[in-house]
């Protein structure tokens, strides 16, 4: 044997003898982790039986709902801002506390009711959808009509179930994701507050976030759809008591106050009446005041005086958020076409339309990597089609399992609300004629 064959020899058994010592340590490895059973497992099963449960119970408590799908067609003439649709969300808050015992929750596996504001451009023709329990239709009614009286609200079928079911295929694509914040909920992102154009001094103008949208879903071809779903919950204040706390201590730092001590009271005081007593012998002898005495540390007013105009900002619009009411919500669209009129640029506009809610300062919305509808390198084309798959059965379910992020009633007025006349697009589905009520002397016979 030459010496080139005796080295691969040798190598060959060494590599042979290093993979051997592996499969022996991870054998040795699951035998012992699976001697140890007796230890873990009681403590593991349970919490596996709480989990596989609430799975169970609260899927069968939300198959047992009762969905309608309502169409409004808003008033041409909406000359006020978003404020009017604030009013309407705040009233649906009225539907919290669905879950009021703990048997209800644990046992029956009853959840939060929610809702589902739906904005969708097919085929050229732009529909505001409320989705919502059949329970809650009156309610939804009533809040509409009592801000929009002009309005028009109809049953509609559901428009997801007028595509196919095997999406993607040859002759359909879609691009979609869902929506999370960049940061903690408590930050607020851009408001229609901030989209008032001050600089019109005889009457401000609102620069309405939906204009661009509505000329983009206006323009889809035979063939294309834009679905937009803002699914939300009423919630408890718990996290406006985070919020706070949070621009408690934001201003603490900001003006650099110092933190409580944590040595021992009685230290404390010891250290506290000596040094008490040192200045006091010092000024005696002296006469001179001592440093401490004469030196009179000068604080801040207030906050004002200390945090910049960017810190000030954040710490204002904190306080701002949780000054009203809020919901867990999430958010998700998709962009459907046929292949020979898919247009990429759609997804872009859809984008843009996020963007525009973006305080860099604060928060902004950007897509859940989760989510989004791409995949690239082992598998690409594969592990794109199950997401694609995916989404498209959370777009047409709406369901709402995974916790949201906190929206407050003038966030989801910005993001969903009826055009103002600021919108010219001429396929914006404002009703045809207006509704008056009828005459005072009309014969009842």
């Amino acid at each position: 044997m030459t010496g080139l064959g005796m080295t691969r020899c040798v190598s060959f058994l060494i590599i042979k003898k290093t993979k051997m010592e592996v499969f022996n340590l991870y054998f040795q490895f699951v035998n012992s982790f699976l001697s140890t059973t007796w230890i873990w497992m009681p403590f593991v099963l349970p919490v596996l039986f709480v989990y596989s449960w609430m799975y169970y119970i609260q899927r069968f408590y939300w198959r047992s709902l009762d969905w309608v799908m309502l169409e409004v067609k808003p008033p041409r003439e909406i000359e006020r801002t978003p404020k009017t649709m604030e009013q309407v969300f705040a009233g649906l808050w009225g539907s919290f506390g669905t879950v009021s015992t703990k048997y209800e929750k644990y046992m029956k596996g009853k959840l939060q009711d929610y809702f589902s504001f739906e904005i969708v451009g097919m085929n050229g023709e732009i529909h505001f959808y409320i989705r919502t329990l059949r329970k809650y239709r009156d309610l939804v009614e009533a809040q509409i009509y009592s801000q929009y009286p002009q309005a028009e609200i109809k049953e509609a079928e559901d428009y997801t179930k007028k595509i196919p079911y095997d999406m993607p295929n040859k002759n359909w694509d879609l691009w979609g994701t869902k929506l999370k914040l960049d940061r903690e909920s408590i930050y607020p992102l851009r408001t229609y507050v901030n989209l008032i154009d001050v600089t019109q001094t005889r009457q401000p103008n609102f620069l309405d976030p939906l204009a661009g949208l509505m000329e983009n879903l206006g323009k889809l071809k035979q063939g294309e759809q834009i679905w937009i779903q803002l699914v939300f919950r009423a919630t408890d204040d718990r996290w406006r008591e985070n919020a706070n706390k949070f621009a408690e201590k934001f201003t603490e730092k900001m003006m650099g106050r110092e933190k409580k001590s944590s040595k021992n009271v009685l230290v404390s005081e010891i250290g506290g009446w000596a040094e008490a007593i040192g200045s006091v012998a010092n000024e005696f002898i002296s006469s001179v005041p001592s440093a401490e005495s004469a030196k009179k540390e000068e604080k801040p007013a207030t906050t004002r005086m200390v945090l910049m105009p960017a810190e000030r900002s954040v710490l204002e619009g904190i306080v701002e958020k949780a000054s009203k009411k809020g919901y867990e919500a999430k958010l998700q669209w998709v962009y459907i076409g046929r292949k020979e009129v898919w247009n990429p640029a759609n997804i872009a506009a859809v984008m843009g339309l996020f963007n525009q809610f973006s305080n860099l300062n604060m928060n902004t919305l950007k897509p859940d990597a989760n989510s989004m509808t791409k995949a690239n390198y082992a598998f690409a084309k594969f592990r794109k089609a199950f997401r694609q798959r995916k989404l498209m059965r959370l777009m047409r379910l709406r369901s709402f399992w995974e916790r949201g992020y906190i929206l407050n009633l003038e966030e989801l007025a910005t993001i969903y609300h009826f055009p103002t006349v600021a919108v010219q697009s001429p396929v914006t589905p404002y009703i045809a004629t207006k509704k008056a009520g009828a005459p005072v002397d009309l014969p009842l016979e």
